[in-house]
């Protein structure tokens, strides 16, 4: 696809789902404005999708999703394409929350973060983070912390924003959330993205020991995570060698084919989580090893605020994985590669990497 407005004009036909909303055809986003970036907001999927600039100055690079929330039943977000214009630190909402890192769409409609009930970043709405992902504000854009961050950080007055309704996600599909379901004995009052130094989910969530060369403790939820097993009979019958259920016969086979190089010594364990930067490896060798392709490790992991934490062996899997748009920061701006892997995130990299 060299240009989305194709595909956007093609969305621009699906009915709206509100009434009282104008169905002329909004500007696509395709030549550029000046700014560095253009955003997709897609209601019916739920997901905010990042665009910047091509070497024809077109926005045709997809660079960032987010998980969002748009509008509940009689609160519906508008359709249409606006442009940024102001931003604040904090909102007061019309039901007395407040709202975090707020950009304006149009008017009252706003990229916010999930609700607090104080202007204090220690009091947040667990139910509200929960339900993210689904319609549920008063027509806001809702967002992860850090993603609503992102955009007041870098998306200046001016960016133009189109908020349509498709079928299709978007090229970097629907992100998980970080912590896809906090518990009442998980609940702290923080968003688990929130880059505040005292937010206590770091210490959860960092994948680092308390001194140098210990082990990462163990991320939430971790009865959630991915095995190496799983992997293994995930890629066994992606390539039509194996049926839906193979156990050891898909780690022989992932063995055999090299996808477990470095990893399956004399301790290992097939049934033992697996880690992000484990998991892209896998695939990596099964796309170089396996299918014999030559692939190109093109992305940065400079840009990420942990790059320099991945494991040597995993650099060329995880820059591939970067440029190819299969893994994105976990949270604001790391990679997390010592995280586990929950099963919901194993599926969205295994779907984005069969429309490769």
């Amino acid at each position: 696809m060299k240009r989305i407005l194709s595909l956007f004009l093609a969305l621009c036909a699906v009915p709206l789902l509100c009434a009282g909303v104008r169905t002329s055809r909004a500007s696509a986003p395709m030549a550029s404005s000046g700014k560095p970036y253009y955003i997709m907001v897609n209601r019916a999927q739920s997901t905010v999708t990042v665009y910047e600039l091509d070497g024809e100055g077109y926005y045709t690079v997809p660079v960032k999703a987010m998980v969002c929330s748009t509008g509940r039943e009689g609160y519906a977000t508008p359709t249409g394409t606006f442009t940024i214009g102001g931003r604040w630190t904090w909102v007061h909402m019309f039901d007395d929350s407040y709202g975090q890192y707020c950009t304006q769409i149009k008017g009252n409609i706003l990229f916010h973060s999930v609700c607090y009930t104080e202007k204090d970043p220690s009091t947040l709405m667990t139910e509200e983070y929960n339900g993210l992902g689904a319609p549920a504000s008063l027509g806001c854009v809702r967002l992860q912390t850090a993603d609503a961050k992102w955009i007041y950080d870098n998306c200046a007055r001016g960016t133009k924003v189109t908020i349509y309704d498709g079928g299709d996600p978007g090229p970097l599909g629907k992100p998980d959330k970080l912590v896809p379901h906090i518990s009442e004995e998980q609940a702290n009052g923080w968003d688990p993205t929130d880059p505040r130094e005292e937010n206590p989910w770091h210490a959860l969530l960092s994948g680092r020991g308390e001194g140098e060369g210990e082990p990462p403790p163990e991320p939430l939820p971790p009865a959630q995570s991915v095995s190496y097993a799983l992997m293994a009979q995930a890629l066994y019958t992606l390539s039509g060698e194996g049926g839906p259920v193979g156990g050891a016969q898909a780690v022989d086979w992932a063995t055999g084919h090299r996808l477990l190089d470095g990893v399956a010594g004399q301790d290992f364990d097939p049934a033992a989580p697996i880690t992000r930067q484990e998991l892209v490896s896998m695939l990596y060798r099964y796309e170089t090893e396996y299918l014999g392709r030559h692939v190109q490790p093109s992305g940065s992991l400079s840009r990420f605020s942990d790059g320099a934490g991945v494991h040597t062996a995993a650099r060329d899997a995880m820059r591939w994985a970067v440029g190819a748009g299969l893994i994105q920061g976990a949270s604001e701006n790391a990679l997390l590669p010592a995280h586990y892997v929950s099963r919901t995130q194993m599926d969205i990299i295994l779907q984005r990497y069969r429309r490769l």
